[in-house]
């Protein structure tokens, strides 16, 4: 089948999905609003506010959710978000890669491998619905990279200086993921260590690291600076770069 033929092509996520959200929302809504009812210390009228702003933000969730997709014409590539539509003209198109999903290790069936197409400024945009939850990821990249590579005119060549730029801000992503990563390790233990200095005498600079303000306001938020400059400078100076699927 030819490019020209297979455009305009759409991905969104399935009426399955969308139905499990759906049943999921009318499930938890009463359930989360029940202890609101029956307080009655709390005024009806701002019960009814309530419940009627939290109707309207699951009601614009499931058609904003509904709505967001990925079309691609022969015009580029348009995102439909949750907030916003970004749109990419083909010659405007710097790249397109499937690099893997650090999320997916913290969400239920999400997809391990997810697309970004890549402007000539260097930020990439998500290509929703264009994962290996939803599609024949490899196969639909290539068609993807096909319909640039012939759509991008003639005239087409790399922006200057785009891979220094990508590789910037790779290395920005990994520095924030591992600056959190470190701060959430490093907040259990020292949880732990104010709950025994509680209990115990401990001489005045560990009584004084060890209070709730300065272990959680100071030291947590400075092993997250460290950990994400050290994770930035490997990156940056190491050539330690995430990898990706062209």
């Amino acid at each position: 089948m030819s490019i020209g033929t297979s455009l305009p092509r759409e991905y969104r996520t399935g009426s399955g999905r969308m139905v499990g959200v759906v049943i999921g929302t009318v499930i938890a809504l009463p359930s989360g609003l029940y202890p609101l009812w029956t307080d009655d210390s709390i005024p009806t009228t701002a019960k009814a506010l309530v419940t009627l702003l939290l109707l309207a933000f699951f009601t614009w969730l499931i058609a904003a959710a509904a709505r967001a997709a990925t079309v691609v014409d022969r015009g580029g590539i348009r995102v439909r978000g949750f907030l916003r539509v970004r749109r990419l003209a083909w010659a405007d198109v710097q790249d397109i890669r499937v690099e893997v999903n650090p999320g997916a290790a913290f969400q239920d069936a999400a997809a391990e491998r997810v697309s970004y197409a890549y402007g000539f400024t260097g930020r990439r945009v998500q290509l929703m619905y264009v994962d290996d939850a939803h599609v024949s990821l490899d196969d639909e990249i290539a068609f993807l990279r096909r319909t640039w590579q012939e759509l991008r005119g003639t005239g087409w060549a790399p922006a200057v200086g785009f891979e220094a730029r990508i590789k910037r801000g790779e290395a920005r992503r990994f520095a924030l993921l591992a600056g959190l990563g470190c701060a959430m390790g490093a907040a259990f233990p020292l949880a732990l260590l104010m709950v025994v200095a509680m209990f115990t005498d401990l001489p005045g600079v560990l009584e004084m690291v060890f209070s709730p303000g300065v272990a959680m306001g100071v030291v947590v938020p400075a092993v997250f600076v460290v950990a994400a400059s050290v994770a930035y400078w490997r990156r940056r100076n190491l050539g330690q770069h995430q990898g990706y699927h062209r």
